[in-house]
C-alpha cells in the first residue's frame, strides 16, 4: 500500500477522528483564526491533531477507505494494514521516528511515551483548506522604524533646526501609511473568510451590500394582494360552452356602470383581438372571494377546473404577474354571503377582494 499516507491524510481532512487498528488514533480539534499584531501574521482557521495510542479498536473507516481505493476485498486489505502496523511498531521499538506525509512525525521515547509533532505547512480544515498565513506590518516593525528614525535625528544635531520639520512630516506620513495598511488588510482578511462560507455567494454567484453585514438576517419575501380594476377570465360557464373556450384563451373583461345602474360588460379576447359587449340589468357585487394565486397560468387553469367540478363558476383574474382564482361573480351582498358559506362548507379558504 504505497498510498497509505495519502488515504490517511484525506480521511483526516474530512473526519475528526481516524483510527489505525491495533496502533492508535488521530484526533483533530478546530482552531479559530488568530491575529498576532506583534509578529504581523493572520492565521486562518485550522485543524490541530493529537495522537492517542489507546484508540486501537477498528471502527472500519480506514479499512473501508482502502477497499474503495485499492479495489480489493475487505479481508485482504485488513491483512495488509495489519502488516503495516507491525512494521510501524517495529520502527518505534528501534527508536526510529515515523513520518506521515503532510500529517506529521511520531516518535516513542524510552519510557514508552508517544510524541507527535504536526506538520503545520498543510491546513487540514476542510472549510479553510489551502489557506495560508497572511503577513502585514507588525507592531515590532513599526517600533523599529520609529527607533531608527529617532536615532538618525539625534545623530544629526547640527542640522536638526533646518530639517526637523521635514523629517517629522515624513515620519508621520510613514506611520499613517503603515497603520492605514493594517486597517485595510484586517477587513479584507475577515471578508475573505466571511463571504465564501457565511453567504450564498457560491449558490447565487452574486454579492449584495447586505452580505457585507455580519449581523444582517435575510427575510423571506411576503406577497400582499392588491385590488385590480380589470378582470381576466377564461370563459364563462354560465354563458359559454367548453367548445367555445380553449385552455389558452384569455378574456379581458371591463365593466362600465351606466347611470340607470346597468353594467355594460366589454370582453376582449387577448389571443385573437376580438371584442364583444353585453348589457346586464344589474351591476355585479363589488367583492370577489379569492381562493388561489398562481404565477403559472396552467396551474390556475387546473385549479379552476377542480372548482368547477364542485359546482361553482370560478373566474381567473390577473394582477401583475399573478393569476388569481375567485369563486365567481355575485350581484348582491346576500348572494355573496351565501357563496362564501357554501365555499367554506366545501373546504376552500380564501380572502375578499374589493373592486
Amino acid at each position: 500500500m504505497t498510498n497509505f499516507d495519502k488515504v490517511l491524510f484525506d480521511l483526516l481532512v474530512h473526519h475528526n477522528c481516524v483510527i489505525i487498528p491495533e496502533f492508535g488514533g488521530f484526533i483533530s480539534k478546530r482552531v479559530s483564526s488568530q491575529i498576532d499584531y506583534e509578529k504581523g501574521i493572520i492565521s486562518p482557521p485550522s485543524k490541530h491533531l493529537l495522537f492517542n495510542r489507546f484508540l486501537t479498536v477498528d471502527d472500519g473507516l480506514l479499512v473501508s477507505s482502502f477497499v474503495q481505493s485499492e479495489g480489493e476485498d475487505y479481508d485482504s486489505v485488513k491483512t495488509k494494514i495489519s502488516n503495516i502496523v507491525s512494521t510501524l511498531d517495529k520502527k518505534l521499538s528501534n527508536g526510529e521516528e515515523l513520518t506521515f506525509k503532510h500529517i506529521g512525525t511520531l516518535k516513542r521515547s524510552e519510557n514508552g511515551n508517544y510524541v507527535f509533532k504536526q506538520d503545520r505547512t498543510f491546513n487540514m480544515l476542510a472549510d479553510a483548506y489551502g489557506l495560508t498565513e497572511l503577513d502585514f506590518v507588525s507592531a515590532e516593525e513599526v517600533k523599529e522604524e520609529l527607533v531608527e528614525e529617532q536615532s538618525i535625528l539625534v545623530s544629526d544635531n547640527d542640522h536638526i533646526d533646518s530639517v526637523s520639520e521635514t523629517q517629522n512630516r515624513s515620519i508621520g506620513i510613514k506611520k499613517i501609511l503603515r497603520y492605514a495598511a493594517v486597517a485595510c488588510i484586517l477587513p479584507l482578511a475577515f471578508y475573505s473568510f466571511w463571504i465564501p462560507f457565511k453567504s450564498d455567494f457560491f449558490s447565487s454567484g452574486l454579492i449584495s451590500v447586505d452580505d457585507l453585514n455580519p449581523f444582517y438576517t435575510k427575510e423571506a419575501g411576503k406577497y400582499e394582494p392588491k385590488p385590480s380594476k380589470h378582470i381576466i377570465t377564461v370563459g364563462n360557464k354560465s354563458t359559454r360552452s367548453k367548445k367555445d373556450v380553449q385552455d389558452d384563451e384569455v378574456i379581458k373583461v371591463e365593466e362600465i356602470i351606466a347611470p340607470n345602474d346597468e353594467a355594460i360588460v366589454v370582453k376582449t379576447n387577448l389571443s385573437t383581438g376580438d371584442v364583444a359587449s353585453a348589457v346586464s340589468k344589474k351591476a355585479p357585487y363589488r367583492k370577489q372571494y379569492i381562493v388561489g394565486c398562481f404565477a403559472v397560468k396552467e396551474n390556475a387553469l387546473n385549479f379552476k377546473n377542480k372548482i368547477e367540478g364542485d359546482g361553482f363558476s370560478p373566474i381567473i383574474s390577473k394582477s401583475g404577474k399573478l393569476y388569481r382564482v375567485s369563486m365567481g361573480i355575485t350581484f348582491s351582498k346576500e348572494e355573496y354571503d351565501r357563496l362564501i358559506a357554501t365555499v367554506i362548507s366545501k373546504g376552500y379558504k380564501g380572502w375578499t377582494l374589493k373592486q
